[in-house]
């Protein structure tokens, strides 16, 4: 019989060569190379968009407070000296507030903050009052928990508005409705409210801090809800979150009128 079905067991051949033709040596770099970059290239992924989300907050914040007028030029190397950062997060995170609506973007000229409009503004709300009464009608109930963390958190609203903290007031404001939009199941939907409340968020750089006793304040104020929540009563939570709505709304288009935009 050949040697070719005796496992090449040739006379004289050393055992440690011996081998058949279907073995083949298998591969000794490649297992420790495909490992090492199932561990780097995740890490690098995070770092790579959480730099840009966190100057489009930033950015967010200041045109809220009015930092960021209107119409103003955004300057790429001043904004990267500001945030610390290289041109390419930075150019990044424009990009996104563009696709957001935040910023207006001109090819040849650069980017600036997105200019204030009656004509927006309506067809904004009118946006949220659709896609909110739907999205709210689907929301699943706070656990005792969630609702004492709202709770907290509207007493907490109260104290930032008393205490002038248009900042701090702004971000916390911000979370406990994206909170509320975030009972619902349906994240599709959820995105969307929460893009649109951004697009008419940022006209509170028109209107002052909310002075308790007034009547702009009880448009903010939070308590309405965390009954609403309590109570299971979703009749009563698409009210208030339509009369609040409301208010603000009309608060919007009067400023804008008053300033001929």
């Amino acid at each position: 019989m050949s040697w070719w079905n005796h496992g090449d067991e040739r006379p004289g051949r050393p055992a440690a060569t011996r081998a058949r033709p279907d073995c083949f040596p298998a591969p000794k770099l490649l297992p420790n190379a495909y490992e090492k970059r199932a561990v780097v290239l995740p890490v690098k992924k995070e770092r790579a968009t959480g730099v840009p989300e966190a100057i489009a907050e930033k950015i967010r914040e200041m045109v809220a407070r009015g930092i960021l007028a209107p119409g103003m030029r955004l300057g790429q190397a001043e904004l990267a000296l500001q945030f610390d950062s290289s041109r390419v997060p930075l150019r990044e995170a424009l990009k996104l507030l563009s696709s957001e609506g935040i910023v207006e973007h001109d090819p040849n000229r650069g980017f600036f903050i997105a200019r204030f409009s009656s004509d927006e503004a309506r067809q904004l709300f009118r946006m949220r009052h659709l896609i909110e009464d739907e999205l709210l009608s689907t929301v699943v109930w706070p656990t005792k928990i969630q609702l004492a963390k709202f709770a907290a958190d509207a007493a907490n609203l109260e104290k930032l508005l008393d205490a002038s903290d248009r900042s701090g007031w702004w971000m916390q404001h911000r979370l406990f409705h994206h909170r509320i939009f975030d009972l619902s199941p349906d994240k599709v939907i959820v995105k969307e409210a929460t893009r649109l409340w951004m697009l008419t968020d940022r006209y509170r750089a028109m209107l002052p801090m909310p002075r308790r006793g007034s009547e702009e304040r009880q448009v903010v104020e939070k308590t309405s809800f965390v009954k609403a929540l309590r109570s299971k009563d979703r009749g009563e939570l698409l009210q208030v979150r339509r009369d609040r709505r409301d208010a603000f709304e009309s608060l919007v288009l009067m400023t804008l009128k008053e300033r001929e935009l």
